[in-house]
Formats: C-alpha cells, structure tokens, sequence
C-alpha cells in the first residue's frame, strides 16, 4: 500500500543559507533580495509573503531547483540542488507554480496522475495504487465528481484545486505551493488549510506563498516576510507578521486584533484615506 493511503511520510530538511535571486532567476538584472537565511525542519508549516514583485514565486521555483540563485545555498537533506538527480529531487519537492498550463483535453483524473507517471522514473507503484490514491486524494479536495470532466473547462478555482491534488500524488514530503489559494473560495480556502495542516501534522512539510494575511496567519508556524526593496526577514509567524511591520511592506496601515486566539488583519481605512 502507498505512502498516501498509510499516512506516512518521510521528513525532509531544508536549508536556504545566503540566497540572493534576481528577477526572473537571471544572472544579471534586477535584485529581488540578498543574504535570506532560515531552515525547514520536518513537520513544519512556513508561509511566504509581501508585496507584488518582492520575489514570492522565484524564492519557491529557487528551492525547488527551477530559478538559479546569484549568491548562497539551498540543501535538501544535507545536500545542495545540483547533487540530486532530477528524479530523486522530484522524489523529496513537489513544485505548483502560480500558473499552469493545458495545452489539450484531458481529464481531472488523468491530469492529476501526471505526478504518479513512471515514465519520470522516480515511481514503481502499480496502477491499482495509483488509481486509489487518485481516488482518495480527488476526493478529499472536493474533486470526485469532476473526475472525468476535461480541465480546460474547469472554473480557476476547480482548477486550482486540481493543481493541488497533483502536487499531493506526486507523494513527496516537501511541499512549495506558490499561491495554492488563488481563485478558492472561503469554504475551499478552509479545506486546503486542513490538507497542508494534515500533511505536515503526519512529518511533511509546507512551504506557501499567500496573499491572504489571515489565511497565512492560520497556516504558519514560522513566516517568511519580503519587503520588495531587497529586504527579507524570517521566524516565527508571532514576530514577523506585525502590524507595524506589515504597514511598512505594504505601504498602508494595517491594524491587528484578536480574535478567538488568532491574529486577524485589517486595513486601517481612516489612516489611508488621511494619507491619500
């Protein structure tokens, strides 16, 4: 029986030491940040935020091996990108960028057991495990009904969830999600906040990039904050996501509260139009 199905998973350790990206992961060009330092232990929930432009998307690409880096490290289980063979990194990272792409019909099914395909190499289940995780995975984000309907016709949000399923049965315990909640609804924001808690509950890990300041709030434990002036700082989610350090990311005043035992932000309304 698969991993999947038994709950267990293998823990990863993530190490980013000195990582500076330029726009794009070129070379040359525009600085996103420099000198970003922090570690991902087994069992961990990390969220990503800041501004548009501040460098969300190639900070997860660069980890997962995708965006060059122009200074600085990244080790997986000890061991820097370019030691690992595609297929056994593919077997420790599952990558869902902010965009996807469906260039012909397929199915939900079909497209999500593209992360099961053995023709990558790295998977030796057999079909029937293959198809019961499928089955199980669909199911548990709300899927099963639209499992053979075509995802071209699928709204953003379906769709979103479809990009998810497929990160989950890729079956690798390292999760880089860049924006896993774009175009969800709030029931469906909820869900995907009780899949990535489960998956790092049972040793995985998360690592997300968000917009949603409560929804990040909720999923983090330790949270990495971009300024996009080159700027970045991390710890835990209580020291990084203030609301006097948020006000000067963003740009407008952010005011925090209390509520039933969770930080909730909001814009401060009355300060941004004194200021407009």
């Amino acid at each position: 029986m698969s991993a999947a199905r038994t709950g267990a998973t293998i823990g990863v350790d993530l190490l980013v030491s000195g990582l500076r990206l330029r726009a794009g992961g070129m070379r040359t060009g525009r600085d996103l940040f420099g000198a970003l330092d922090f570690r991902v232990a087994a069992g961990e929930r990390w969220v990503v935020i800041g501004p548009n432009g501040a460098g969300k998307s190639s900070l997860l690409a660069a980890i997962a091996g995708v965006f060059s880096s122009a200074a600085g490290e990244i080790r997986i289980d000890g061991r820097g990108l370019a030691a690992w063979r595609v297929a056994e990194l593919a077997d420790r990272r599952a990558w869902s960028p902010q965009f996807w792409s469906d260039p012909f019909p397929a199915t939900v099914r079909e497209t999500a057991l593209l992360a099961r395909d053995r023709g990558f190499g790295w998977r030796a289940n057999d079909s029937a495990d293959d198809d019961a995780d499928a089955t199980a995975v669909l199911d548990r984000l709300h899927l099963s009904r639209l499992a053979d309907v075509d995802v071209q016709s699928l709204s953003g949000g379906e769709r979103q969830r479809v990009a998810i399923a497929t990160a989950l049965l890729q079956g690798a315990p390292l999760l880089l999600l860049d924006e896993p909640a774009s175009h969800l609804d709030p029931a469906h924001q909820r869900l995907l906040l009780e899949v990535l808690v489960d998956h790092a509950r049972r040793g995985g890990t998360v690592v997300a990039s968000l917009h949603d300041l409560d929804l990040a709030w909720d999923l983090g434990q330790h949270c990495i904050l971009l300024d996009g002036r080159g700027g970045a700082v991390s710890g835990t989610c209580a020291s990084v996501m203030t609301a006097e350090r948020l006000s000067a990311v963003f740009g407008v005043a952010i005011e925090s509260i209390e509520l039933r035992g969770a930080r909730r932000f909001m814009i401060d309304a009355g300060a941004n139009r004194d200021a407009i």
